[in-house]
């Protein structure tokens, strides 16, 4: 059955009622001068879209030492243009860290794969750093922000958890109208700065649907756009491709490129790590709340080059081409997979080659021989190898 659209749309009524009841300050034309923030020093300008406020900011200033100087007792310890910087942060329940003493810097455009086992401490890490959780020990700070100045961290952060909660009474464009007023978007900026958000995730298209004919993909983005409304520097993604179809999966890695483009970092935490594998400059494996590898992607593939992965299916004799590899001492971890041989070389290309040579001179009926690349998974296992327990 078809929407039917009233004379006058219900946006004013629903939002109005909505703003009442929350207590919202009465909407102002012009928005009172703020202190330079540190991100606008580091986020870069192109492409990057000024927030509603950023209309009357007066000249930056210009600081004499790379230390941020700021009006709080609680001081960063060393900013050096990191949008986040976590030092030993911990947070325990019942006396079970679940998350240990976690430190790492994120910097504009940084997009950090999470990963780890189910409880290993992300979404409790996630959690803290949008400050919906006190953490126990340690400190963290965003654009030289300490987790303390609750108001200043979420003004630049926006925390999309694992679900999502919309309401399913509003059309698309009156449910980010709501949460723009929530965020005192001023009203000059507020359809701009929607219609923004609508183009970034792809749903300007579905602006006059209501959110409950929306499918779960078309919902994670409007989620998104909801966080993209007020310009945070860093957001924080818990699970945000769970239970989408590999179309919208893509869909979701192209409009998290775009944003990585415009300097925004990002930590997204992911099960699917072919997904991750295409975007994210940086990789972090928790394992029992401990962070057990923080690197960036490119470096730890690249150090595993010296361990070529091959795939060879021979027309028969499978067996004796496996007892053959299994003889050579470069050759390692011989599996069959299905109809193919896979296995590992230790060496660079003269190895791969002389290995050729020798199954070739050894007369094997080979039909495909190739190499397949590492990705975010072999890292992942060779990582926690041993730690990790399987259920």
């Amino acid at each position: 059955m078809s929407r039917q659209q009233p004379e006058q749309a219900p946006l004013t009524q629903k939002i109005e009622a909505s703003a009442d009841a929350m207590s919202f300050e009465d909407e102002q034309p012009s928005v009172s001068p703020r202190r330079p923030r540190p991100e606008d020093d580091i986020v870069p300008p192109k492409g990057r879209r000024l927030r509603p406020e950023d209309d009357n900011v007066q000249p930056k200033r210009q600081y004499e030492s790379k230390a941020l100087v700021l009006d709080v007792a609680d001081k960063p310890p060393c900013w050096d243009g990191q949008i986040l910087d976590v030092r030993n942060l911990t947070k325990a329940y019942n006396k079970q860290l679940a998350v240990n003493e976690m430190t790492f810097q994120l910097y504009p455009g940084d997009i950090l794969g999470f990963l780890g086992p189910n409880g290993a401490g992300k979404t409790t890490t996630i959690r803290m750093l949008a400050t919906v959780l006190a953490p126990d020990g340690g400190s963290a700070y965003v654009g030289g922000h300490s987790l303390k100045e609750v108001e200043e961290i979420r003004a630049r952060v926006g925390y999309m958890p694992d679900f999502l909660g919309v309401y399913d009474d509003l059309l698309v464009k009156e449910y980010l109208e709501f949460f723009a007023r929530a965020y005192k978007i001023s009203a000059t900026h507020r359809d701009f700065v929607i219609r923004e958000a609508l183009e970034i995730t792809r749903l300007t298209s579905l602006a006059d649907n209501p959110v409950d004919g929306l499918s779960r993909g078309q919902k994670q983005r409007l989620g998104l756009a909801r966080l993209l409304m007020h310009d945070p520097v860093l957001l924080l993604l818990d699970e945000p491709a769970a239970g989408l179809d590999p179309r919208a999966r893509v869909d979701l890695r192209d409009i998290l490129r775009s944003l990585q483009q415009r300097g925004k970092a990002m930590i997204v935490s992911s099960h699917i790590l072919s997904d991750l594998s295409d975007f994210c400059n940086k990789v972090g494996i928790v394992v029992n709340g401990k962070l057990i590898l923080f690197d960036e992607t490119k470096r730890l593939i690249d150090r595993m080059r010296d361990r070529r992965r091959l795939r060879t299916r021979l027309l028969h004799g499978g067996e004796e081409a496996m007892a053959f590899l299994n003889n050579r001492p470069e050759v390692h971890n011989v599996q069959f997979q299905g109809e193919d041989l896979l296995f590992e070389v230790v060496g660079f290309d003269h190895e791969v080659a002389e290995l050729h040579r020798a199954l070739f001179e050894a007369k094997f009926p080979i039909i495909t021989l190739s190499e397949e690349p590492w990705d975010l998974q072999d890292i992942y296992l060779q990582a926690t190898e041993g730690i990790v327990t399987r259920d």
